[in-house]
């Protein structure tokens, strides 16, 4: 689970690298939590209002009991099933966008 937020950072991250005055290798030596800070405002809302869900999973991985995490996993679960909603619900807006922009300068086009 610590990996899928560790791709959907890092994935953002070379997706608008150019955008941010950071460089990667600053990039590289931040804090998790402060890699989420940096990007808030390309990541979903819910993993940056709740970026401390990467030490909780990090700490079940080295520090925790089975039944700690087996207890934690369910909302784990469900709060990396918002972010990834989230994510699904970008690229669908993105690709609605773009077919409606197509048709508007189609129309644009035919009626001039």
């Amino acid at each position: 689970m610590r990996r899928i937020i560790e791709n959907l950072v890092f994935d953002k991250y070379e997706q608008i690298s150019e955008k941010l005055e950071i460089t990667n290798d600053e990039f590289t030596h931040l804090k998790f939590d402060e890699k989420i800070s940096v990007l808030n405002n390309y990541l979903p809302a819910v993993l940056i209002t709740n970026k401390n869900v990467y030490g909780i999973i990090s700490k079940g991985i080295h520090e925790l009991s089975e039944d700690e995490c087996r207890s934690m996993f369910p909302w784990i679960k469900a709060g990396i099933e918002m972010i990834l909603d989230d994510i699904l619900a970008e690229k669908e807006r993105a690709e609605k966008e773009k077919l409606f922009e197509r048709l508007v300068a189609q129309k644009t086009g035919e009626f001039r």
